[in-house]
């Protein structure tokens, strides 16, 4: 198949097919990304992140509340050294997880080696679309399916604490309303919720795109051998030397 046959392959897949919403793309990465973090982060890795958050957390808000009791008083010093302390247990409990999921990118090598990057990007571009319609090249199924495996683990690095910064300014700007203090933070949150956010979405459109193409992949490497659709030879330019 030439490029003109995938670009008329795809420009009729286009005009059938509507594709998907991006809502739509972004359920499907989420659940795609929520798997492969499951699989990675198993229960006694998670036991072991939530033991050192909780360590730290409890250490940080010992030893910051008499420096706050000093400071504010009583009343508010409690309930800010829990704060201070839910805050960085969380973020200690992040990093091994982020660690985790950025070593399991191992787990799918590349097809073709320690080649550029650029080389998967176009392979993953040219198969699947910004609405998710999937137009498989003839014999790159299997490429495909661990190219589009190891984009889905790199496109989860960064959800957890891009998740956890959603939660914690979700808390907070309530919090802050409540109070009616303004400072230096609480006019940073906002920006911590539409970065966060906007990588949340961005990266589950990444992962619903790729998790479509790996099912499509995965679709055809079920099929028999003969059955698989067979990229045509390439020709040399500059001609075959052979007798």
């Amino acid at each position: 198949m030439t490029a003109d046959d995938t670009t008329a392959a795809r420009d009729d897949a286009a005009r059938t097919d509507p594709g998907r919403s991006r809502r739509e793309l972004v359920r499907i990465g989420a659940r795609a990304s929520a798997a492969w973090i499951a699989e990675v982060v198993t229960r006694g890795r998670r036991l072991m992140a939530l033991a050192a958050g909780a360590a730290a957390g409890v250490a940080m808000a010992m030893l910051i509340h008499p420096v706050l009791r000093r400071a504010d008083g009583d009343d508010t010093a409690l309930s800010s050294s829990i704060a201070l302390g839910l805050l960085v247990g969380a973020a200690v409990a992040i990093v091994p997880v982020t660690v985790w999921l950025t070593r399991a990118i191992r787990r799918h090598p590349s097809v073709t080696g320690s080649h550029p990057r650029w080389r998967d990007a176009a392979l993953l571009d040219g198969a699947v679309d910004a609405r998710g319609r999937v137009t498989l090249p003839p014999g790159a199924a299997e490429r495909v399916a661990t190219e589009s495996r190891r984009a889905i683990a790199s496109s989860t690095v960064g959800l957890p604490g891009a998740a956890l910064l959603v939660s914690f300014a979700l808390i907070g700007i309530p919090a802050y309303a409540l109070v009616g203090e303004v400072g230096v933070m609480a006019w940073s949150i906002p920006v911590y919720l539409l970065s966060s956010s906007a990588t949340l979405w961005a990266q589950c459109i990444t992962a619903g795109r790729m998790a479509l193409l790996r099912d499509a992949a995965d679709a055809e490497l079920a099929l028999p051998a003969s059955e698989r659709s067979v990229a045509s030879p390439v020709e040399p330019p500059l001609g075959s030397r052979l007798p």
